[in-house]
């Protein structure tokens, strides 16, 4: 599948202008950790978790902050969501900032994309899939992005 090599969650990212505030390269990091951390959807109807961060620049929009367009691919094996991150919202944070905003966005969409797979009647262990991906983003936390700017 396309999404073999990606590990268990994986963030892409679609910027609409040459500069996102850093969260294009800091994401890279969040998902190595979660590669590193991550062993399992915990559900057996899929086998990855596909978020995309849509962040605003000076080329295109993409609407207000949200996490939208949760969708599932029974067929495929993934649930993924759409995170938008408005210009006006990463604009001037630090990277520490960005980093921490980043870590609670993705947070809040797996959340969401759990919610999806119980309402379509998958069993999921949230226990287990957040002990994982909080550990994850516990490291990724302690990152210091502010030092290396």
């Amino acid at each position: 599948m396309w999404y073999d090599k990606l590990g268990i969650i994986s963030i892409g990212v679609v910027n609409g202008g040459p500069e996102d505030g850093g969260l294009g390269d800091i994401k890279v990091d969040l998902w190595r950790l979660f590669a590193s951390h991550c062993h399992s959807t915990y559900c057996p109807g899929i086998a990855h978790y596909a978020l995309a961060l849509k962040i605003d620049g000076e080329f295109l929009q993409f609407g207000a902050e949200s996490i939208q367009k949760i969708r599932f691919s029974k067929r495929d094996r993934f649930i993924g969501a759409d995170i938008i991150v408005p210009e006006i919202v990463w604009r001037g944070m630090t990277p520490n900032k960005c980093r921490d905003y980043l870590a609670r966005r993705v947070r809040e969409a797996l959340q969401m994309c759990v919610a999806r797979l119980r309402k379509d009647k998958l069993a999921v262990d949230e226990s287990l899939l957040f002990g994982e991906i909080d550990a994850a983003i516990q490291k990724f936390t302690k990152y210091d992005y502010d030092r290396d700017a």
